[in-house]
């Protein structure tokens, strides 16, 4: 039991220092050795773990699906419904720095993703994940009368994934056209602006 203890404890540390090292320098500065030197461990530790960067990085992409998944469980608490599906949505945006950095940094991770299989199955398991969610939230529009009786609700689905991808891309790429409490607001009007 102590084993098991120190080997999730030591995985935590190293989860820490892949994100700290991606902060600093994307994916480049997370090779295993430099994860290794910013954890304090050594690398054989960090191999153990990780036997190649390919390895590390992987588990740092799934790692940021879990860091998302728990903030957005955390969003669903929050007790009014049109705040709340606000937050857990906004939860998949860049309306924070810490977020904006997460996504960032996984836009390197979907480039890379063209070469790498590994990471192209991970991010299509992603988007999976990413439609699922919305489609339950699509499904909570609908119980409050925000979308019309006979609405596709995969097809609503699929429109707001674009429409938080569009406002999640630009946010990311051309910030000087679109403030945070504008993409706010042009998702609180696309969500309850009116029955569709």
């Amino acid at each position: 039991m102590v084993r098991t203890i120190d080997q999730e404890a030591r995985r935590r540390v190293i989860v820490d220092a892949v994100w700290r090292t991606l902060d600093r320098g994307g994916l480049e500065e997370a090779s295993v050795r430099k994860v290794a030197a910013e954890s304090g461990l050594a690398t054989g530790s960090v191999r153990h773990f990780f036997g190649t960067q390919a390895e590390l990085h992987e588990f740092a992409l799934r790692s940021l699906s879990d860091r998302v998944s728990e903030r957005v469980r955390q969003a669903a608490e929050e007790p009014d419904v049109r705040q709340r599906v606000l937050a857990m949505l906004g939860e998949l945006m860049p309306l924070r720095d810490d977020t904006a950095r997460e996504l960032s940094i996984w836009l390197e991770f979907v480039h890379r993703a063209r070469f790498d299989p590994a990471l192209a199955a991970v991010v299509a398991e992603q988007a999976a994940e990413v439609r699922e969610f919305l489609r339950h939230v699509v499904r909570g529009l609908g119980e409050l009368g925000q979308l019309t009786p006979d609405a596709d609700y995969e097809h609503a689905a699929a429109g707001l994934n674009a429409f938080v991808d569009g406002l999640t891309f630009e946010l990311l790429t051309a910030p000087a056209l679109l403030t945070r409490q504008q993409a706010v607001e042009l998702l609180e009007h696309y969500l309850f602006g009116a029955a569709r």
